[in-house]
């Protein structure tokens, strides 16, 4: 392998294993500088290179090195979403060597914890399965550090690991103060000079009163040859309707001729709704859109499908922005603004380097950026004019100081000695001058972050979140402070903790019994921002009527707690929730799950609170809230693998309806005594599964099986026998038509 010989020979080896797995050919010249500087010998290490430079090779060499020593490592990626493919691209080389985990048991034993950057410094802070005694974290994809979203968690992430002696290996392709984040570090550096494998052609594509649809339609006609497109867009209604308007001039609809419809009504478990059908006809004809509120299923399966060239048009918001490897030519940059302000120099250089990346056989890149200020654009954006931002600390705002030290004091580390020690290590410590605005003279570091904790803290304890001992020098969390921080770790809720006092107010101010489903759901929605994208114009007189009834107002939040709680949550189908409710159901799942997750960790708020307490049926809800399903159908869902919202659904239909037990025999009877009427009428459990999945759209054998043995085998306890009896009932103003797609008797809501 070329580039091989010139390693040291304890490095020539292990590389050339994992450049073997990976089927690399050579060294680039990244790869060799990086070697040369001794990225794998002790001590910490950042890494800063273009692109497709060969970065990855690097990191995972310094893993495997330390592997080899009998170290642990933990190797950090921004999302989730980037945590599979960093374990499948380790796995290569790792086989079974070494074991190569995710999860949070991934920290008891693990040789490699593939993690996110925040969910490290969680288990950092609490020695989860024994975090501390790490050796190594590589930090992917670092310049994500630059945001406001992940930058805080990647900066106390880095903290903590200098704090326990965790050595660092940072990698990079964008930052514009290398040598102030290698100081902060204590880190060597090493800055490639070789450019960019392939090479991007910048262009500026000129918008005046343009719309913009109609604008990429017309430089996609124009650069056809150009394709595959990634087109990057600041809102996720662009993205469906940019992709629309170019879906419609038919210019990729000849790369597949799969049933898209088909098959993506078998990801979504035949939920499909008016979004998805117009999903699937775009897809038929080359074009999809991606954002984060569609189902992770659907987003993997777009992705492959471009990756495969199956898709010649992809319109993202920036979910995609990073780790994103496909055969992209051409990347078009729609919105270079949000509102009335520039992005980041560094996240455009992000979107235009998923073009023409390496392996794809492309000679050149291309990058087409619109604008209706070319020559500014130009100026702040493109080569060789464009400066990169510094990255800067972020918790230099009160919010953020308030959660760290919190969340420090929380998690044991809660004497002024640990506190300051920890503050020190972080980028806020390195940062902090000396001379202020017109050459102020400052006070001496030390006594400013002395006064700012002492500030913080005497805050922390006037709202009840820490209290200090009188007998020595230490803090301690109250009930409230303990909750906020789980409630925090467990939600990923990003609010400020004067939100949470507000809420634990609510709790203590709100006579037990007065803590309704209902008024839980719109509580967390309103106070914490996981709602819908809905409006008062957009929602039926049905719904608008259920509000009033109940004092909500026809706001997002109530709108939010109203279409989950009396249509989500019995189970209605997407057609159902559409004409009743009025809203788009597309992108429930994805705002329930966060909100679900949100209610859940709500109780650690609720223990917090001498004069609150959880309800009997708060466990029960935050399934319901997730899954979409009525109290009776908790049980099937929870214990039968396979068995979702549309697939019980499809059950209760039939079983109510079979003439095997007498069509209406039952009626009024839930759907465990239902199955156990057929169970016994049928009286063989093959012909009972046989029956199952004959006869029920979206039941094979082995989901048959799970209910056949559940019917078997379960106790039931009597909560579920009849649905909700004991919560508020409401019936709305019709009932929904017999031809609406949905399953007679369990539609009725008065009966939820």
């Amino acid at each position: 392998m070329s580039g091989i010989d010139d390693l040291q020979p304890e490095d020539a080896e292990l590389v050339e294993s994992i450049m073997e797995s990976h089927g690399y050919e050579s060294l680039k010249e990244t790869q060799r500088l990086a070697f040369e500087d001794g990225i794998t010998e002790p001590g910490n290490h950042l890494l800063v290179a273009e692109t497709g430079n060969g970065k990855t090779l690097c990191a995972e060499a310094v893993a495997k090195k330390r592997l080899e020593n009998g170290k642990r490592v933990a190797y950090l990626v921004p999302s989730r979403q980037l945590v599979r493919a960093k374990k499948e691209s380790i796995q290569e080389w790792a086989e079974d060597e070494y074991k190569v985990w995710s999860g949070p048991r991934a920290y008891q034993s693990a040789d490699v914890v593939v993690a996110t950057f925040d969910s490290f410094y969680r288990a950092i802070l609490q020695n989860r399965g024994n975090a501390r005694s790490l050796d190594l974290a590589i930090l992917d994809d670092f310049h994500e550090i630059y945001g406001g979203f992940r930058g805080p968690e990647i900066e106390k992430a880095i903290a903590a690991s200098m704090y326990e002696g965790i050595e660092i290996f940072a990698l990079s392709a964008t930052l514009g103060n290398p040598e102030n984040l290698a100081e902060w570090m204590d880190a060597d550096l090493t800055v490639s000079p070789e450019g960019r494998q392939i090479p991007i052609r910048e262009q500026i594509e000129p918008v005046q009163r343009q719309d913009k649809g109609e604008a990429i339609v017309d430089l996609l006609r124009r650069e056809q040859d150009k394709g595959p497109f990634l087109v990057f867009n600041y809102a996720k209604p662009w993205t469906q309707s940019r992709a629309e308007a170019v879906a419609d001039t038919r210019l990729f609809a000849d790369l597949s001729d799969r049933d898209f419809h088909n098959e993506l009504r078998n990801k979504i478990d035949g939920e499909m709704t008016e979004t998805l059908r117009d999903l699937a006809r775009m897809m038929s004809r080359g074009v999809a859109f991606h954002h984060a509120d569609l189902p992770n299923d659907v987003k993997h399966w777009i992705e492959d499908l471009y990756a495969d060239g199956e898709l010649g048009c992809l319109f993202a918001t920036t979910t995609i922005a990073y780790g994103f490897d496909a055969p992209v030519q051409s990347v078009v940059v729609a919105d270079i603004t949000r509102g009335p302000h520039y992005v980041g120099v560094y996240e455009y250089v992000q979107w235009i380097g998923r073009a023409a990346r390496p392996g794809y056989g492309y000679d050149e890149g291309y990058a087409f950026t619109l604008t209706d200020t070319p020559e500014e654009t130009k100026e702040r954006f493109f080569e060789p004019h464009r400066v990169l931002e510094d990255v800067t600390t972020h918790i230099e705002n009160d919010v953020a100081f308030q959660w760290l030290l919190l969340e420090l004091i929380a998690t044991g580390w809660d004497t002024p000695h640990e506190i300051e020690a920890f503050v020190k290590e972080m980028l806020y410590w390195e940062q902090m001058e000396q001379i202020g605005a017109w050459g102020r003279q400052r006070d001496n570091r030390d006594q400013r972050l002395n006064d700012r904790l002492r500030e913080t803290a005497n805050w922390l304890e006037e709202y009840d979140f820490v209290i200090e001992k009188d007998t020595a020098r230490q803090f301690e969390p109250t009930a409230l402070g303990q909750g906020s921080v789980e409630f925090s770790f467990n939600s990923f809720v990003s609010a400020p903790l004067s939100s949470l006092r507000t809420f634990y107010d609510w709790l203590e101010e709100t006579p037990h019994e007065d803590v309704t489903p209902l008024h839980l759901i719109d509580r967390v929605a309103r106070q914490f921002d996981r709602t819908i994208n809905a409006s008062e114009s957009d929602v039926n007189p049905e719904l608008q009527g259920l509000l009033q009834e109940h004092d909500l107002p026809i706001d997002d939040a109530a709108i939010t707690a109203g279409v989950i709680y009396w249509y989500w949550m019995s189970n209605f189908d997407n057609t159902q929730i559409e004409n009743r409710a009025g809203i788009d159901p597309t992108y429930l799942p994805s705002t329930t799950r966060k909100l679900s997750d949100t209610i859940d960790a709500t109780k650690y708020l609720m223990d917090a609170s001498p004069d609150a307490r959880k309800p009997d049926w708060f466990d029960t809800l935050v399934f319901k809230v997730e899954r979409g399903v009525r109290s009776e159908e908790v049980p099937f869902v929870e214990n039968i693998r396979g068995l979702g919202r549309y697939r019980v659904r499809q059950l209760r239909r039939y079983v109510e309806g079979s003439n095997v037990i007498g069509a209406g025999e039952l009626e009024g009877d839930s759907l465990w005594g239902l199955l156990q009427a057929l169970f016994e009428r049928v009286g063989d459990s093959n012909q009972f599964e046989d029956v199952l999945k004959g006869n029920i759209s979206g039941i094979g054998p082995s989901t048959a099986q799970g209910i056949r043995e559940f019917v078997e085998t379960a106790e039931v306890s009597d909560e579920y026998h009849q649905d909700d009896n004991d919560w508020e009932a409401v019936r709305p103003s019709s009932e929904p038509p017999e031809d609406d797609g949905g399953f007679s008797r369990a539609t009725r809501l008065d009966e939820f």
